[in-house]
């Protein structure tokens, strides 16, 4: 039991000679030097508490006291019942975990599904994940850094079922173990692990109207290895929507509309291998492969140009832009534990690679007949690679201190070989010559970093957690055709501090201050100078002369229980300079709008979140949260920073954003889930993004034995579609777009389990490593 207070006395009397308390594994130790006859004592809310009497005999410096039970207090072993369910959010000293695997109307979905439940985190209709407003936060996987979210993050997390997924961890307040990266926070994606005996397979499948899945996981566990491997698929299909763009360059205007279709195929595999060695010695390795294929069309994309009142001409466009993806993330991890409990050293090491093939093609016919005028395309083959060395060890320093310090290095080289093509009417395509249109980008980065960090739980409710790391990147970078010249990009260290201070009230309450230090790296989306050009009149590249953006966070929270409903509180302040935010701007004499990525002047944004969760019973459990906070953003003009356009931008604004979920169990294993959220408005540099709602209902049936369930789901089931409009406004151009999907989807739900684990194993910790430094779209 975690946070339970232990005391050792003379037995016989109530004099305490030492005291301490358990920590987030319910494990303690207490040092009395001298034998003799003793007595320990424990105590905790909700329990009554217990005696142990032991013997120190002469010559015995430690005694194992074996594993402790406390028994719920009589008076409360009623509510003890009720209560019984397994908590859905818990919230510990630095971070909320969202527990997926209890989340029964999750089914058949991927990690956003997941996501969008998670208290802290927002995500709009494409994917796209921001943290307390700030899309500035590090993804991992199992504690582990992956090249598959430094592309895209929405289409990484698509390739994830959740179906394999066990929690989400919201870090909001991170500790210097991990790196400084991450401005905002880290949003750790946990997946299922069985550490038990025997043979388990589990096939689950989906068919709906817009998208399909089929998974198969397969688990074998013995006493001193444990093996798992997973494959999964899934595809969507039939998403159709709506695109309106109207934009003002100057005295230029155009006005464009066009139908959406959207498929994409994703897939995973999976293989794990643990392999306990002896009491000391423990060896985990794991593979994973992702693919992602993904093509989004606009057909008959109409654009009307004018000139004033007046219209010039019209364009007739069919675009499709497409990506396809494989990623391979291969770990291996070694850990020997001492005899001193809680001292470890490991060492870890990553191999990531993702081989990607992005671009689009643009085929415009005459508007009066269709016939073929012209063809343009752009083709982007870019390798994205990563390999990291890291060591870590810990040691105890008293039964309530604890010193850890580690090392790690990382090699990163990014490649991005991308070219144009034309062709006129139905011609041969030919290559475009242009070094700004036809390149190869080489990007370098290695980052050397340390940390040290000291943790103390002192005789008082008060806990402590403080430790600095440093880093230090160097950075090269360049262009196979040296005519379009990069500006130099220098090397950069960071110091990063963190402290977080945990304060358990008498009544289980708790309290917890934080502070931390962090820094965003770019990421190759942000970099890359490719210059993407699906549509008339809009450009999309890559500013390879960003820096990096550094932020100071501070967060006050608080969590209580009253009778069923647990509640939490957390405010929070963060103010960033040299923020990475995109920008537009006008393209010289022309009515096209670029956009792009600058260092901007700084970012303020304050604000509470809170959550509740309540269980009735066995049979009804609801939870809800909400997250309101205030943002500014400021551009200081030439005083930008690396790359920055001079913008003297400057937008505020409130955001509100809330969801509500819920479920009921019937007889006869049927249960019904709700799920509801919707996301506020967000502010821009250079305007905002309007909000929308999103829901969810689904039935389902326990099959007998609890060999597998069955049932039906639906989304947005009450309108035609999602609609979301981004307004942007600078004394240079204005430009209103609207997206409209069609969101309303069907599904029938299958899951079957065959085989049975049994006899639990023990659970080791195992380390992993956290490369959370590069900024994410």
């Amino acid at each position: 039991m975690i946070f339970a207070t232990v005391s050792i006395r003379i037995a016989g009397t109530d004099s305490v000679l030492r005291s301490t308390v358990t920590d987030g594994k319910g494990r303690f130790k207490l040092v009395k030097g001298r034998p003799g006859n003793f007595e320990i004592t424990l105590t905790s809310v909700g329990y009554d508490p217990a005696r142990l009497p032991i013997t120190i005999p002469a010559g015995n410096n430690s005694v194992n006291l074996g594993t402790l039970f406390l028994s719920p207090r009589t008076e409360l072993l009623k509510e003890v019942v009720i209560n019984n369910k397994p908590v859905l959010i818990e919230e510990k000293l630095d971070r909320t975990v969202y527990n997926v695997e209890r989340d029964k109307s999750l089914t058949g979905g991927d990690a956003i599904d997941a996501l969008r439940r998670v208290p802290l985190l927002s995500v709009d209709i494409d994917g796209n994940v921001t943290l307390r407003g700030s899309a500035n936060i590090k993804v991992l996987i199992n504690n582990k850094p992956s090249t598959i979210t430094a592309n895209n993050l929405a289409d990484a997390l698509k390739q994830i079922p959740v179906d394999q997924i066990k929690s989400v961890e919201v870090i909001t307040s991170p500790s210097v173990k991990y790196d400084a990266d991450g401005s905002a926070g880290i949003v750790n994606i946990v997946l299922k692990q069985d550490r038990l005996r025997g043979i388990l397979v589990n096939p689950d499948m989906a068919f709906g109207t817009r998208a399909s899945f089929l998974g198969i996981n397969g688990a074998y566990n013995s006493k001193k290895m444990a093996f798992s491997i997973g494959g999964f698929g899934r595809a969507a299909y039939n998403v159709t929507g709506t695109y309106d763009n109207v934009q003002t360059v100057a005295a230029e205007r155009i006005s464009q509309q066009a139908a959406t279709r959207r498929n994409e195929l994703s897939a995973n595999y999976s293989m794990g291998w643990d392999y306990d060695i002896d009491k000391h010695n423990f060896l985990n390795a794991a593979v994973r492969y992702s693919q992602f294929n993904s093509h989004n069309h606009r057909d008959d994309l109409v654009s009307n140009f004018y000139n004033g009142s007046g219209l010039d001409s019209t364009l007739l466009n069919q675009v499709e832009v497409s990506g396809r993806s494989g990623t391979v993330d291969a770990t291996v991890g070694f850990t020997h534990a001492f005899v001193r409990p809680q001292q470890e050293l490991s060492f870890l090491t990553l191999f990531s690679r993702t081989d990607g093939r992005n671009g689009f093609t643009n085929a415009q016919q005459n508007p009066a007949d269709g016939s073929s005028i012209g063809r343009l395309e752009n083709d982007d083959r870019s390798s994205n690679q990563e390999i990291t060395l890291q060591a870590d060890y810990q040691t105890p320093l008293d039964s309530n201190q604890l010193l850890e310090f580690g090392a790690k290095y990382i090699i990163r080289e990014v490649i991005s070989d991308y070219n144009y093509e034309i062709a006129a009417g139905n011609d041969p395509f030919a290559v475009e010559a242009s070094p700004s249109l036809t390149n190869r980008f080489a990007y370098h980065q290695n980052v050397t970093a340390g940390y040290l960090e000291y943790t103390l739980n002192t005789h008082s409710p008060i806990s402590l957690r403080v430790g600095a790391r440093y880093e230090y990147a160097t950075i090269s970078a360049g262009l196979r055709d040296p005519g379009a010249a990069l500006p130099d990009i220098p090397s950069y260290g960071v110091f990063a501090p963190a402290v977080n201070i945990g304060w358990r009230l008498t009544n289980g309450r708790l309290i917890r201050l934080a502070y931390t230090r962090r820094i965003q790296r770019p990421s190759i989306q942000f970099l890359n100078p490719n210059r993407v050009a699906p549509d008339p009149g809009s450009v999309t590249t890559g500013n390879a002369a960003l820096g990096p953006e550094y932020s100071d966070n501070i967060e006050l929270g608080y969590n209580t229980a009253i009778k069923d409903i647990t509640l939490g509180f957390s405010g929070f302040f963060r103010r960033t300079t040299k923020a990475i935010e995109s920008v537009s701007l006008p393209v010289p004499e022309g009515d096209t709008i670029l956009r792009t990525y600058a260092n901007i002047g700084k970012e303020s944004t304050g604000g509470l979140n809170l959550f509740a969760s309540l269980n009735v019973g066995q049979k009804l459990s609801l939870t809800g949260g909400a997250d309101v906070y205030y943002t500014e953003l400021e551009d200081n003009g030439p005083s930008t920073g690396a790359g920055g356009p001079g913008l003297a931008g400057h937008n505020t604004g409130w955001i509100v954003s809330g969801r509500l979920s819920g479920g009921y169990t019937f007889a006869k294993g049927w249960s019904l889930y709700l799920y509801s959220y919707y996301r506020g408005s967000q502010v821009l540099l250079q305007g905002y993004q309007t909000g929308f709602p999103y829901y969810s209902l689904t039935l389902k049936r326990e099959l007998p034995k609890k060999r597998g369930t069955i049932g039906v789901g639906a989304e947005n089931f009450l309108s035609r579609g999602i609609s979301v409009t981004t307004n942007l406004k600078s004394a240079s151009l204005s430009q209103s777009t609207t997206d409209l999907n069609h969101t309303l989807s069907l599904r029938i739900y299958m899951s079957f389990t065959f085989g049975k684990l049994k006899v639990e194993r023990e659970e080791r910790r195992k380390k992993a490593i956290t490369n959370d430094d590069l900024k994410k779209g």
